[in-house]
């Protein structure tokens, strides 16, 4: 198998009851900053135990399989063949951010929780019967395209949007993971399946920018009218591996295939608005990851010259700083009367299935968040601030649809309409009730001083947002459809 796969129901009980006190330790970590270092080694340890050499990430097929040859999507291998390394603990401040970091990565997601079961054939349509587009009258209904819609906060987002009565289309690696997806979705919401819409024999394969500009390509012959798109695909800490055009992986999949993506697809969004008169909507899923201090360097987006010192965490915050510079310039690029609003959200420590990167064995491939809520680990995890994927999904939800939603751009939320640091407008509360109660805020003591959380951001800026784009366009060129 290219990725090992593990199901938690199957633990042994001495297993589940080290795993368990590895996640206390790690919240510990996030909850007590003066014990971050302490902590962050017992969750580096768990990452020790791993032989991760020999992990494979996922698998894509192409054309090339006809001729026997399957690529891997990436690889847990550095370039020179070495176990990766781990980030070094210390008790430095950049030191502790970075545990702290590791320590809700490895929070989230990394109990045991009910899968999921087998959904029944007659949940969706067999893609041979139908071409996988559904009804003809979708013609004349706006989608949203949602990538990464086969799992966590992705899938549900295009669960809740289908809820809503919205049309969703499900763009996912392949064709199969997005119909795995329609079934998911369908057994949530009968009776919708000329709603939920797969495109047939093509998936959005993030790795590789040939196959990313086929399936933008596929989706404008599709004739599709889009209302928004959701640019969720991503992927997580993982060691340090090249894309098929050799850009660094986070880069490639995070941020410059969805950048391929919205150069495509936002000349249907402008053309949808101005048939309805409401602006189109681009929503990018960032990460309060993207505070990590000196992750983001516009002069070495592939790590070609830190490529010795890679360190995945870092790589993962750089990427999601990207995903908020995008959002940014292209906000700025629309003028004053965009026709197409762009905004970025972090949506809360989310227990999803990003972790496969860092706990593999501990995935469950088929979650249910609403089972989840009603055990007793889903009820301590949400007292602890910790969502699952439906909660996380809120914001999706709120960017893509709501009105209010359609009048801001180059925003950065945590939750609906929750704008952080917000100047000065946050308050502790808003924080408490978004579970991000941690963060800083502008009125704490020696904020000022400290100039806080400001310095968490000074990435943000007009100057790098319009190289990083810039940047993006010249890596894109060939491909852009």
């Amino acid at each position: 198998a290219s990725r090992r796969a593990h199901d938690p129901s199957s633990s042994s009980s001495s297993s589940s009851s080290r795993l368990g006190v590895d996640q206390l330790v790690a919240m510990r970590a996030l909850l007590s900053p003066t014990c971050v270092a302490s902590s962050a080694a017992r969750v580096t340890a768990i990452s020790r135990r791993r032989d991760v050499s020999d992990i494979r990430i996922g698998t894509r097929t192409s054309a090339r399989m006809a001729r026997g040859r399957v690529l891997s999507r990436a690889s847990a291998r550095n370039t020179d063949g070495s176990v990766e390394r781990e980030f070094a603990t210390t008790h430095t401040a950049q030191g502790s951010r970075r545990a702290i970091l590791g320590g809700v990565a490895a929070v989230c997601g990394a109990w045991s929780f009910p899968t999921r079961a087998g959904a029944a054939d007659d949940l969706g349509t067999a893609p041979e019967t139908t071409g996988g587009l559904g009804s003809a009258t979708n013609a004349v209904v706006g989608a949203v395209v949602v990538t990464g819609a086969n799992s966590g906060v992705g899938l549900s987002a295009a669960k809740l949007l289908v809820a809503e009565g919205k049309t969703v289309v499900l763009a996912c690696r392949t064709a199969e993971k997005a119909w795995d997806a329609k079934r998911a979705i369908l057994a949530k919401v009968p009776d919708a399946a000329d709603r939920v819409l797969v495109l047939p024999n093509v998936g959005l394969e993030m790795t590789d920018l040939k196959l990313t500009r086929d399936y933008v390509k596929a989706l404008l012959d599709s004739g599709i009218p889009l209302d928004a798109l959701l640019l969720n695909a991503g992927i997580m800490a993982v060691p340090l591996g090249r894309t098929e055009q050799g850009h660094e992986m986070h880069f490639g999949v995070n941020h410059l295939a969805h950048f391929l993506v919205q150069d495509g697809l936002a000349r249907v969004l402008r053309d949808r608005a101005k048939a309805t008169g409401t602006p189109g909507r681009i929503a990018a899923t960032s990460s309060i990851a993207n505070m990590l201090p000196g992750a983001f360097d516009v002069n070495d987006l592939d790590w070609q010259r830190r490529q010795g010192s890679y360190e995945k965490w870092a790589a993962y915050a750089a990427s999601k700083a990207e995903n908020v510079l995008l959002t940014d310039e292209f906000a700025r690029r629309e003028g004053a009367e965009p026709l197409v609003v762009a905004n970025s959200f972090h949506p809360g420590i989310v227990t999803t299935n990003l972790v496969r990167y860092i706990l593999p064995e501990l995935t469950a491939e088929n979650r249910d968040p609403e089972a989840e809520r009603q055990t007793t680990q889903g009820q301590a995890m949400s007292k602890m601030g910790i969502r699952d994927a439906d909660e996380g999904a809120k914001t999706h939800v709120w960017l893509a649809t709501a009105p209010e939603a359609a009048k801001v751009t180059g925003r950065f939320f945590l939750d609906p309409g929750l704008e952080y640091p917000g100047d000065g407008n946050v308050t502790h509360e808003q924080l408490v009730a978004a579970q991000d109660w941690f963060l800083p805020l502008t009125t704490d003591p020696l904020a000022k001083q400290l100039h806080m959380p400001e310095r968490f951001f000074d990435w943000r800026t007009a100057e790098n947002a319009k190289k990083l784009w810039e940047r993006s366009a010249e890596m894109t060129e060939a491909f852009k459809v």
